[in-house]
């Protein structure tokens, strides 16, 4: 299936299904609303009846609406959440791509993206959101990682440090190749760089420079082989990530590793989480949905990985 634009229109999703996606999400903004509503009344209330006897009502109120949202309009949101994935995420994927599965409660494992290298790792993790297919006759993996390190000081005050909340996409290109190499943007943090004394010699990163001044500026490349590396690393290659970098406003590393591509796109967000209806149509959540379908596509079209820039490299 090729690249595709599409104008978001509620019309191509107008069965039932969708119809119920549309008043459940009515139901959450209502009840969502409802209980803020009773908050502030309860919080007016006690103001107005401080030091009265009634002063206990405008507490029973913000009580109250407290296990309102805590109870009744959680649940309507959790049922949304469920139906949106099952529903609409599926749906907007299918305009995309060909073959695919989703599972929205599923995500890269942590010892396995850990065993990649190419990422340091904190106390806190989780991934979920996974969706495998094939575009252009390339297979994909993707999912939503978040890691992040919280430590707490002497006086028992937590932090936490987010390293990296973003898509990590795993890309099969047509051809194997045997490198390791890095390629990551200024200001992309916390990468596991393999570069210290205490790694394996046979592990070790070091730096290269390509020619392109350019492209020098803006990514640092890291490599275990520079004869390798600068075999993937073409003219064509580095022109196509320049493109990328100036299309995506997010901050991204390009990973070779393991006969895989690894791309990590820090949209300092989760990907495919609900939007509510606006307007009584889904024209926002599935604008949204393509916004985050088109990070995967125009990746593997940018990085012209449905071409044979890698034909010859061979294992």
């Amino acid at each position: 299936m090729g690249e595709q634009q599409f104008e978001p229109q509620s019309a191509a999703y107008n069965d039932a299904q969708f119809e119920e996606l549309i008043a459940l999400g009515k139901k959450v903004k209502s009840r969502d609303l409802l209980g803020i509503l009773l908050l502030i009344a309860g919080i007016v209330l006690t103001v107005v009846m401080y030091g009265s006897r009634w002063f206990v009502i405008g507490i029973a109120v913000m009580i109250g609406s407290l296990i309102f949202m805590a109870i009744t309009s959680a649940t309507a949101n959790k049922k949304y959440r469920r139906m949106y994935k099952e529903t609409l995420v599926n749906r907007v994927a299918k305009d995309y791509f060909s073959q695919f599965v989703y599972k929205p409660d599923t995500g890269f494992t942590k010892d396995y993206l850990r065993s990649l290298g190419i990422m340091s790792f904190g106390s806190d993790y989780k991934s979920e959101d996974m969706l495998q297919g094939v575009y252009n006759a390339v297979p994909f993996t993707r999912a939503d990682v978040y890691i992040a390190d919280t430590t707490t000081d002497s006086e028992g005050n937590s932090s936490t440090t987010v390293y990296f909340r973003g898509q990590w996409l795993e890309l099969t290109p047509n051809k194997r190749f045997q490198t390791d190499l890095q390629i990551i943007q200024k200001g992309f943090g916390y990468t596991n760089k393999k570069k210290g004394f205490f790694t394996r010699k046979e592990d070790r990163r070091h730096v290269i420079e390509t020619e392109d001044v350019d492209f020098n500026k803006k990514f640092q490349c890291l490599c275990q082989n520079d004869a390798e590396a600068f075999y993937l690393l073409t003219p064509t290659l580095m022109q196509a990530i320049m493109k990328l970098s100036q299309v995506l406003p997010y901050k991204m590393m390009i990973a070779f590793v393991n006969n895989s591509l690894h791309v990590l796109v820090d949209t300092h967000r989760d990907s495919m989480e609900p939007t509510l209806p606006k307007g009584g149509n889904l024209d926002r959540p599935i604008a949204d949905l393509r916004s985050d379908m088109e990070i995967i596509t125009g990746l593997i079209t940018g990085l012209l990985l449905d071409r044979s820039i890698f034909q010859g490299y061979t294992q």
